[in-house]
C-alpha cells in the first residue's frame, strides 16, 4: 500500500491543546478566577440571547453584537465578543446533536419513503424553525416544500430538544484569542538554578520563565501577567502554534493551555477494516482477537470506591459536592485516567494494525457493578474522549471511522448467525447454543460489528425491533446442514415471538427445537 501523509487537501484541521505549567501567585489566581466567574455568567446570558435570535430567524449568527445583549457584566466588549463566539460554537455542536437525533427519528419511523426523503433534506438544511420556506434547491432544481412537512419537522425537533438538554455553561473554560490574551516569549530566558535556596534579585525573576501570558483583567489597562513554564513534549509535536488559549479551573487550581494546529502524519494502512468493541473488562476488543485494557474495570472500581466515600462524607457533613475540594480533585484524576487510557489504547491499535477503516459502535460506557455517579461520569467523559480521539485519528492519519448500531451483537453468533440471549454466558464468555462455538464475548461482538459495517448505514438508524426481526429472518433463511443455526434450540428461543405469526413456526425440514 502507498504511504500517505495524514488528511487530504480540503479536509478538517486537527488541533491539540497542551498544558503549560504556570507560577501564578495566589493573588493572580484570584484575579483570574474573578474573570472566569464573570465569563461564565456572561456565557449563560449570551446563550439565552443567541437562542432567542435562533428561534426568531431560524439560524445562528456569529456576527450578532453581544454588547447589545440584555445582561450586566464587568467584562469588556472584547471579552464579550470572544465569549459570544465560544457560545455560538457550543450551540452549533448542540444543534448538530439535534440534527442527528431528528435524522434517526425520521429513518426509524413508519412514514412513506418519499416523505422521509423530503424530511431528511429539510433536516440537513437546518430548517427546523422555518415557517415560510416555499422551495429548497436539490440537485440544481427548486423543489417545493410542503407545510405539513415543516410542521412535522418542528415536532421532531421539539422532541429531540426534550431528549437532549441544553449545554450547561457554568463550568466551561475560557477560549481566548488575541483580543484579550497576548503571549510574550522571553529571549533572555535562562533555566532555573539548581540550588533550591537561591532567590532571584529584583527584576531577575522575569528571566526564569520562557513565556509570559498577558491576560486582560476586569480592570481596564491592568492586565494579569501569567508566568508560564515550557512544555517540551508539546514543542516537539509537529504543527504551528495558534494565538489561542484555554484557561479554566480543575481540581481547585487554575490551568493554562496553548492550542496548536497539528500536521498530518505519514501513514501506511496495512489493514483494510478493523472492528472495535468497547466494554469495561477489557476496555477494547477487536475482531482480530486483541484484548486491550484488561485491568480497566478494576481501576475504575477503585476510583468509584474513593469517590463514593468522599460523597458519603460530604453528605454527612451537609456539604454540596461541588464545594468539596477533595471530590473535585478525585474527579479530575478520574478524567485524566480515562483520557489517558482511551488515547493510549487507540494509539496502540493503530500501531498494531494500521487500519484504513475503523468500525466502532455507538458507545454506552456503563456497568451494573458501578455506582450511578460513576456510570454518569463514564457516560459523560468516556464518550467525549473516545469521540475526540477518533476525530483526531481521522484528521491526522486519514483513517475512516464507520459507526454501526451494536444492537444484539453481543447475543449473535459471529460464526453461524444464531441470535439468542442464552448465547452470552457472562461478560467474558460466549457459547453459541446452535453451533457450539466458544469465543470471547467482546471479540464475537467485534466480528458482528465488522459484518454489520457492510450495510449502507450500519443499521445506525434502524430500530432495535427491526434489527432483531432481520436477524431472526436470516436464521430462518439459512440452509440446513453444516454449522448453521438450523441446529439451534429454536423452540426455546424467547425472541421467536417477535416474528410475524406465520414465521414463528420453522418451515418443514429445519431442525429447530
Amino acid at each position: 500500500m502507498s504511504k500517505r501523509k495524514g488528511p487530504q487537501a480540503g479536509s478538517k484541521q486537527a488541533f491539540g491543546s497542551y498544558l503549560f505549567p504556570h507560577a501564578m501567585t495566589r493573588a493572580k489566581q484570584r484575579e483570574v478566577r474573578e474573570v472566569l466567574r464573570a465569563y461564565r455568567r456572561a456565557a449563560r446570558g449570551l446563550l439565552a440571547y443567541h437562542l432567542r435570535r435562533f428561534y426568531e430567524t431560524g439560524h445562528l449568527d456569529r456576527r450578532l453584537d453581544p454588547t447589545k445583549a440584555p445582561l450586566t457584566t464587568p467584562l469588556s466588549d472584547r471579552y464579550l465578543w470572544v465569549c459570544s463566539q465560544q457560545v455560538v460554537d457550543i450551540l452549533s455542536g448542540y444543534l448538530g446533536v439535534l440534527e442527528e437525533r431528528v435524522r434517526a427519528l425520521i429513518l426509524g419511523s413508519t412514514l412513506p419513503e418519499e416523505q422521509k426523503g423530503r424530511l431528511l433534506r429539510l433536516n440537513a438544511r437546518g430548517l427546523w424553525q422555518q415557517r415560510d420556506v416555499k422551495t429548497v434547491k436539490v440537485g440544481g432544481q427548486e423543489m417545493p416544500v410542503l407545510p405539513e412537512d415543516l410542521r412535522l419537522l418542528r415536532h421532531l425537533f421539539r422532541r429531540a430538544r426534550k431528549e437532549n438538554r441544553l449545554p450547561r455553561l457554568g463550568r466551561i473554560a475560557m477560549h481566548l484569542d488575541g483580543k484579550v490574551a497576548r503571549l510574550e516569549a522571553r529571549k533572555d530566558w535562562v533555566p532555573k538554578r539548581k540550588n533550591r535556596g537561591w532567590r532571584a534579585r529584583r527584576g531577575e525573576g522575569v528571566a526564569l520563565f520562557p513565556l509570559w501570558l498577558h491576560l486582560s483583567s476586569l480592570v481596564p489597562r491592568q492586565p494579569i501577567a501569567v508566568p508560564l513554564e515550557g512544555n517540551p513534549y508539546a514543542e516537539g509535536v509537529p504543527g504551528a502554534w495558534r494565538n489561542f488559549f484555554q484557561i479554566g479551573e480543575e481540581g481547585g487550581r487554575v490551568y493554562v493551555r496553548r492550542v496548536k494546529a497539528l500536521e498530518g502524519r505519514p501513514y501506511t494502512p496495512r489493514t483494510e477494516r478493523l472492528a472495535l468493541d468497547v466494554g469495561l473488562s477489557p476496555l477494547m476488543a477487536t475482531d482480530r482477537g486483541d484484548l486491550l485494557g484488561r485491568g480497566f474495570l478494576r481501576l475504575l472500581q477503585a476510583y468509584d470506591a474513593e469517590i463514593q466515600a468522599i460523597a458519603r462524607k460530604a453528605q454527612r457533613e451537609g456539604r454540596r459536592l461541588r464545594e468539596v475540594q477533595e471530590y473535585r480533585e478525585a474527579v479530575a484524576r478520574l478524567r485524566a485516567f480515562l483520557k489517558n487510557e482511551v488515547n493510549r489504547l487507540l494509539n496502540r491499535l493503530v500501531a498494531l494494525h494500521a487500519p484504513r477503516v475503523l468500525v466502532v459502535e455507538r458507545l454506552d460506557l456503563r456497568a451494573p457493578g458501578l455506582s450511578r455517579r460513576m456510570n454518569r461520569l463514564l457516560s459523560n467523559f468516556g464518550r467525549r474522549y473516545f469521540k475526540e480521539k477518533l476525530e483526531r485519528l481521522e484528521v491526522l492519519y486519514g483513517i475512516q471511522v464507520v459507526e454501526v448500531n451494536p444492537a444484539y451483537t453481543s447475543q449473535t453468533c459471529s460464526s453461524c448467525g444464531y441470535v439468542d440471549p442464552g448465547n452470552r454466558q457472562d461478560t467474558q464468555a460466549f457459547r453459541c447454543l446452535a453451533c457450539g462455538r466458544e469465543i470471547n464475548a467482546q471479540v464475537n461482538a467485534a466480528r458482528n460489528l465488522l459484518g454489520r459495517s457492510s450495510s449502507p448505514d450500519g443499521w445506525r438508524y434502524t430500530p432495535k425491533r427491526q434489527i432483531l426481526q432481520a436477524l431472526l429472518r436470516e436464521c430462518l433463511e439459512r440452509p440446513k446442514g453444516g454449522w448453521s443455526a438450523a441446529r439451534g434450540p429454536w423452540g426455546s428461543n424467547p425472541y421467536r415471538v417477535y416474528l410475524p405469526p406465520g414465521l414463528q413456526t420453522p418451515p418443514p425440514g429445519n431442525k429447530r427445537g
